[in-house]
């Protein structure tokens, strides 16, 4: 029935085409846009069927095409000893699946986090006693939400992903644990009403929400860890953005506005390297780079975000200068354990720039093309490897689909797997 559907929109459409530009022959390329398009992914649509007297037979509402999304979903609790059980919780999440209601009351539920500083960190104990010398992970204070699973009057039993950095005993670096807390510990914070962060590992993607819905999508890099740095990956959780630290240093890459949430780990611009041109002392910025890798695993643990705008023109700038500062704005970060991403559908919609354009489009105006040239022309997923859409790239600013060959990558580099 969805095909069938799809099959009378793309007649209805192309119907319209030929109708509306029969006399328009000396019109160019670039002019032929001005039929009804598809919304970007389809959007959603009905379909209407008509006899031959051209009384409507049937009318089905369809599911718009989807994008990629988890061959299976997953749950960050799924894989405790002690099952969560309450209403609304990040814990109970199906990690990767854009429900913007779902995501919504999650975002905007207060958090708990243990009192201190935001460098502060608190080992989790194995035993509910203060001479217990065994730790089972380590939380960050201030900023890192910890998991209620049972509160007593001294302590509590707690759950949250390792945030423990290099040079630890530790080696469950970035992995859900459970353990005891005192309970005198314990602080609820309230969270900013307005926006709320996305940050999905499997993908590298940043969605910024704002008052319920899916605003934006960004490109990013978290943490990419290798066998002699095991402390680079960037733990999953909910976090706080407690404070704007600004620009810094790592190494030769200049890291502008930082913005912590998680002791050293801070959401930045993708770092660049910073040279003077001799002749006018002009400092020149060259993000290259990093630049190339935005979309998968590069940093040491922090999370870098794109330069260039998004068709709603948000970037790191953006995040800088618009995200609340208090109430904190909750950052949610989706691991990628266990997870198998899946292809999109055929008929998701994708645009490209048919007069030289060599990046297709997640939308069908994008702050990477000219004016002129917009609103892009729509195709389909399923067409992706067809001429002329098989040369295009991807666009590095409107965060577009993957090819399947690069999905295909992307599940094979994952070698978080459950255990």
């Amino acid at each position: 029935m969805r095909r069938r559907g799809i099959a009378l929109i793309m007649a209805v459409l192309l119907a319209a085409f030929f109708c509306a530009h029969a006399e328009e022959d000396d019109l160019d390329q670039a002019d032929l846009i001005e039929e009804p398009r598809p919304a970007a992914g389809g959007g959603a649509v009905t379909a209407v069927e008509t006899g031959a007297d051209g009384e409507i037979v049937e009318e089905v509402d369809l599911d718009p095409p989807g994008p990629a999304t988890d061959v299976t979903w997953h749950t960050p609790n799924e894989r405790s000893e002690r099952i969560c059980d309450h209403a609304v919780c990040f814990w109970k999440m199906k990690m990767g699946e854009m429900d913007e209601a779902a995501i919504w009351r999650v975002l905007t539920q207060p958090v708990t986090v243990l009192e201190g500083k935001q460098r502060q960190q608190i080992r989790v104990l194995a035993e509910p006693r203060a001479d217990c010398e065994d730790y089972t992970g380590v939380v960050t204070c201030a900023s890192q939400a910890v998991h209620i699973l049972e509160r007593g009057e001294e302590w509590t039993l707690i759950e949250a992903y390792c945030s423990a950095e290099e040079g630890s005993a530790l080696t469950n670096f970035a992995l859900p644990f459970q353990g005891y807390v005192e309970t005198s510990l314990l602080r609820e914070e309230e969270v900013d009403q307005t926006y709320g962060l996305v940050i999905d590992k499997l993908q590298q993607r940043l969605y910024v929400f704002r008052e319920g819905k899916l605003f934006s999508t960004l490109l990013c890099s978290t943490g990419f860890p290798r066998e002699d740095t095991p402390f680079a990956e960037t733990p999953a959780g909910e976090y706080l953005m407690i404070s704007w630290v600004g620009g810094f240093w790592a190494g030769d890459l200049f890291c502008d506005m930082g913005m912590r949430i998680n002791s050293g780990i801070l959401i930045h611009e993708v770092p660049c390297k910073i040279e003077k041109n001799e002749a006018t002392g002009e400092e020149i910025r060259d993000f290259s780079r990093c630049e190339r890798y935005l979309g998968d695993k590069a940093s040491h643990g922090c999370i870098r975000v794109q330069r260039e705008k998004t068709p709603e023109m948000v970037n790191a700038k953006w995040l800088w200068d618009n995200l609340n500062r208090k109430p904190y704005t909750k950052v949610i970060i989706w691991d990628e354990i266990g997870r198998e991403l899946g292809y999109p559908d055929d008929d998701y919609v994708l645009y490209y720039n048919p007069d030289g354009g060599k990046n297709y489009h997640s939308q069908e105006t994008c702050a990477a093309v000219l004016s002129k040239f917009e609103p892009m022309t729509p195709f389909r997923y399923g067409e992706l490897e067809e001429t002329p859409y098989s040369r295009l790239s991807r666009c590095p600013a409107c965060a577009p689909q993957l090819r399947r060959e690069e999905i295909d990558t992307v599940n094979r580099k994952n070698n978080r797997k459950a255990e």
